[in-house]
């Protein structure tokens, strides 16, 4: 008789709104590929200066999935993180006005292709991110020193 055989489909979260709205979103039980290895490296080497954290490539969750989700699932529909906007009562937050435990999404072509967490402000006052770059890890970085657009980043606060 064999061992336990993993389900490596992926399956959806039980995952609301405050607003009762499911948030479609998947936990990928793939093992991570040498492609993602090969990633998180490149990115080590190219962004030397930030705080890359010491965990490894993962494709149970993403950049979305760590900012709304923690960390357990992945959310990839941009219309997905506007409902989360909408339906939890985040409201729009000016850079001036940005501090710890605050919410960036970069926006590329009018879609939320990227988000983190606010984790502070540098010397200089530029917001410092805490995000998981693709299937690879989670990094520490100063706003524009990642590998996603910053023309049009925006902020966001829960309030209530």
């Amino acid at each position: 008789m064999g061992g336990m055989v993993i389900d490596p489909l992926p399956t959806q979260l039980a995952l609301e709104t405050r607003r009762g709205n499911q948030v479609a979103n998947y936990i990928d039980r793939e093992p991570v590929r040498w492609g993602d290895e090969w990633q998180m490296n490149q990115y080590r080497d190219e962004y030397r200066h930030e705080e890359h954290r010491p965990v490894g490539p993962s494709r149970k969750y993403n950049c979305h999935g760590l900012t709304f989700a923690s960390r357990r699932t992945t959310i990839e529909d941009a219309a997905e993180v506007l409902k989360i906007i909408g339906d939890d009562e985040y409201v729009s937050i000016t850079y001036d006005e940005v501090m710890r435990g605050d919410i960036v999404i970069y926006f590329e072509d009018g879609d939320a292709a990227h988000s983190g967490i606010v984790i502070g402000r540098d010397a200089l006052r530029v917001p410092i991110v805490l995000s998981k770059w693709g299937h690879c890890h989670e990094v520490v970085h100063r706003l524009p020193k990642c590998p996603y657009k910053v023309e049009d980043v925006r902020y966001y606060r829960i309030t209530t």
